[in-house]
Formats: C-alpha cells, structure tokens, sequence
C-alpha cells in the first residue's frame, strides 16, 4: 500500500511538472512585426441606465456581419462562446426585448455567404464549452458543418495546465476517459436549460483553461474584441478594433496553428491558407516573431499596430506601463484584474507620478450566480493601499450583465500605447495557459484612434450622456478572508477566473 502511494504520488508530481512546463505548440505566444494601422477602427458595445431606463449600445455584431457579407475568399472565426443556453435568465443579462439573437444572427450570415459563394472557405474555431466538453452537439455548429464549414473545436489538452494541483493527476490517470455524446447524466454548470453533461465531461471541465480567443478575419478584415458571441452575454458592454492590411496575414497565422495542433489540417484550411491577402505576408506555418516586435517600427509617424498572442499579452503590457513617468496617464478597463505583475506595475507608476485611472466590473454575478466580488474587489483593495492618490478607481454600474472591457491605453506626452482584446489581467490569460489574441496600437494622441479610445474612457468616466460608474466607496471591501480566497485562486489555478 504504501508503494502505491508514492508511486501515485510520483506519477502526480511529474504530471504536474509536465503540465506546467511542456512545449507551447507552434505558433502561440507570439508578437508579430508592426504593420500599417491607416484605417483602424475602435467599436463598442455598452449597456447603461439613462433616465431611468437601461439602454444597450451594440455595433461589434453588426461589424462582423457587415464584413461577414463582404467576404469573397475566406472567413475564420474563433469564438470562445458561441451558443444560446443561457439567454432568458432573468437577472439583467442575456438578450433584451425585442432584441435578435446573436448566435442566430451570425450563424445565419455565415450560411447565407456559404450559399452565395460556395467557393469560400469558412473555417469556425470554438471552444470545448459549447460542447459540454465533448457531452453533447452545438446546434449552430452542427448547422454550420452540415452545410460545408469546418468546425474546429479547439484541443485544449495541447495547452498548459492553469490548474496543475489538479491537472498533474487528470493528464496521466484520467483524460483517457472519453466523453460519449448524448449520454451525459450530471447538471450542467453553464445554463440549467443546457444538456446534461458525462462525469468524464466534468472532470476535463475542472483543468479550467480554454481557447478565449475572439475574432474574425477575412481577406479584407481583421475584428480582434473582448465579446463573445453569446445570447446569454448579449447585453455585456466590449471593446473590438477592426483592422486592415498585412495584420490580417499574422492574426491568420496564430489561427491556421491552433487549427493545426487540433487535428485539423484540411483542404478549407489549405484554402484559407493559399488566399491572398495584403503584403502577401503572415501567413503560414507561425512561430514567435520577438526579433520583429522592437520599437524601430513604432517610432516611425503614423498609427501602427501589432499582433500580441497569450504571454506576450503579458510582456508588452508591463513594457508599456514600466516606461511611464511624472505627467503620463494610465486608463485601464478590465472584466477581471488579479495579475500580480501588472498590479505591481500599476502601483510602481502611481509612486512615480503617473495619473492612473481604472474602471472595473464589481463582480457581482456572472450569468445568475454570485461571484461575491472576486477578484476585483480584492485586487482594488491592494492597489490602492500600494499606490496611494494618484490611482483611482470607479467600479462599472453594472445591473446583471457584465462590464467585459480589456483594454489599456498609456498616454506618454504626444504618443499612446493603446493594447485591447481577449486577455483578462489574470495569471491564465497572460502566462501562456490561455488562447488569447489583442492588438497593440502605437499612435499620436491626436489620431483618430487615439481620439476614440480617450473619449470612450472619458465617457465613463465622468457618467457623460448616460450613468456607467460608480464611485470607489460603492464596492469597496476589505475581507481578509476573501482576499487571502482570491489570492490562492490567482496562484494555484484553482479558481475560475
């Protein structure tokens, strides 16, 4: 008995190194060559009060079915949620009256440009969660793959394990147990509508790591956003850029790969891969590209862009915050903030002079269910005993569904640094556990990028036309018990955030 205990013992501690240090596949975590950002475009989604009344901005889906419509050789999209459990849950979120399902609208365009040029390659990414992991079928997917787009449901095995206490004993004693579709008997966690999920099922769920990716390309645009496609999001508030040019070629790179170590590496991929696209470059087989990321490019005039892929999320971040200095000012606003690096950086900047001003979701609740303000609270509470007056923070008045913004922008004398996408500000979604996709954008304060992401900060900031913020007091919260919760949840990976 005791031998087999330590081999058990053995065999878990090597697949928990294993996890945790085994190779990234090719093409992750990449930071690809500054490209031409003529053109960039700034959207968002916003749900606020008004005169008593709850009010929802939305433009991100109408963007990607505009550029859906236009589409003659290819579409990719990644999409970490895409599905309808969940909608008509009555806490606030999910869809409006009167307003369309997303997923319907989305899949709906997709087949309508299927049918209208049977030529183009559709390629559609997601997640093992809208698939119960491996529990049951999406109905939107299964639609899309019956009428000629490849599905790819992303091999999250192929990752790191966020959760490695955990996933050091699921790699080598239990992910052979496979999941049989149709024969789950276990509630599901994600909407009490959704079908049930297999115990197998459940314990691949408790790796806690996922392809969070959310995008759309094709051969005329890129839309990289933090919102999914999702009834039961329908009503958050995002962020998305749509962009042109050769940054399609690097983001179309980092989606062939994690197409590729899925198993998929079809003729619609072959298609997708043999398009032409802008500058003829970026496309292709991807790796990490440090040696094209430095600052030469960025320094040249105009507005320029680059693609940031999961821990170089991470890196050009903290490069961005550590070069303030006196007179500089930060804007953050983020769904979820518990890195320690990046809080560090915050605080650092603060002492040093820089005005820095975040706006977070008070994590009241995520789809009906108390998250009792972990981690923002926590992470708020830290920050501002770390850095003193010069950080301030209001919280996002949300009313059931979420402020799901990730978006930076330091403003350095005439010159902005500008990073939004995917990537929350947590250990799993910056330290390569993750997929993740953001885009970095270096421009004058006075270009119109520049100028729409300021407004759109400043907007909330000071409750401009609308009520969006609260102030600090409104969340504020100084629970040893929950911060020391939230603090091993960001180090161990135990936790869902």
């Amino acid at each position: 008995m005791k031998a087999l205990l330590i081999m058990l013992l053995l065999i878990w501690c090597l697949g928990t190194i294993y996890g945790l240090r085994k190779a990234l596949p090719p093409g992750i975590s990449s930071t690809g060559p500054w490209r031409d950002g003529a053109g960039l475009i700034f959207l968002y989604d916003l749900s606020y009060g008004l005169d008593g009344r709850r009010v929802h901005e939305e433009r991100i889906v109408a963007a990607m079915l505009a550029e859906i419509a236009r589409a003659e050789q290819f579409i990719v999209v990644d999409m970490f949620l895409f599905n309808r459990w969940g909608a008509e849950w009555d806490g606030g979120n999910g869809l409006a009256p009167g307003q369309a399902s997303p997923v319907e609208r989305v899949t709906g365009a997709l087949l309508a440009a299927r049918q209208a040029r049977p030529r183009l390659a559709v390629m559609f990414i997601a997640d093992e969660v809208n698939t119960g992991y491996g529990s049951y079928s999406e109905p939107h997917l299964a639609r899309l793959a019956a009428h000629g787009v490849e599905v790819v449901i992303t091999d999250l095995s192929e990752l790191r394990d966020s959760n490695p206490i955990y996933s050091g004993l699921w790699r080598p004693l239990l992910q052979w147990w496979r999941p049989v579709e149709g024969r789950g008997r276990l509630p599901n966690p994600f909407a009490p509508e959704a079908p049930a999920m297999g115990l197998a099922s459940w314990l691949k769920l408790l790796n806690f790591k996922a392809n969070h990716r959310k995008l759309l390309l094709t051969e005329r645009a890129a839309l990289v956003s933090s919102g999914n496609i999702h009834d039961a999001s329908a009503r958050h508030s995002n962020i998305a850029f749509l962009a042109s040019g050769e940054i399609i070629g690097d983001l179309l790179a980092g989606e062939l790969a994690v197409a590729r170590f899925s198993g998929h590496d079809s003729p619609a991929s072959a298609m997708v891969e043999a398009a032409e696209l802008p500058g003829g470059g970026g496309r292709g087989r991807g790796g990490r590209n440090e040696a094209a990321a430095g600052e030469g490019g960025a320094a040249r005039e105009g507005v320029k862009v680059r693609m940031l892929g999961e821990g170089a999320i991470r890196r050009q971040l903290l490069a961005a915050l550590q070069g303030t200095q006196l007179g500089d000012l930060i804007w953050m606003g983020q769904f979820y903030l518990a890195d320690r690096r990046v809080m560090a950086a915050l605080a650092a900047a603060a002492r040093r002079g820089v005005e820095v001003r975040l706006i977070l979701d008070p994590n009241r609740d995520a789809f009906g269910r108390d998250k009792r303000g972990i981690p923002n609270r926590q992470s708020a509470a830290r920050l501002l005993a770390a850095a003193g007056d010069r950080l301030r923070i209001r919280w996002y008045d949300t009313r059931g569904e979420q402020f799901h913004v990730k978006l930076t922008m330091v403003q350095r004398g005439d010159r902005a640094v500008i990073i939004g996408g995917s990537a929350n500000l947590t250990r799993r979604n910056l330290a390569d556990y993750n997929l993740e996709t953001c885009l970095e954008i270096r421009a004058g304060v006075e270009a119109a990028i520049s100028v729409a992401v300021a407004d759109f900060f400043a907007r909330l900031w000071d409750n401009r036309a609308g009520e969006y913020t609260l102030d600090y007091s409104a969340f504020a919260e100084r629970s040893t018990a929950k911060a020391a919760w939230a603090a091993w949840q960001e180090f161990s990976g135990m936790g869902t955030f």
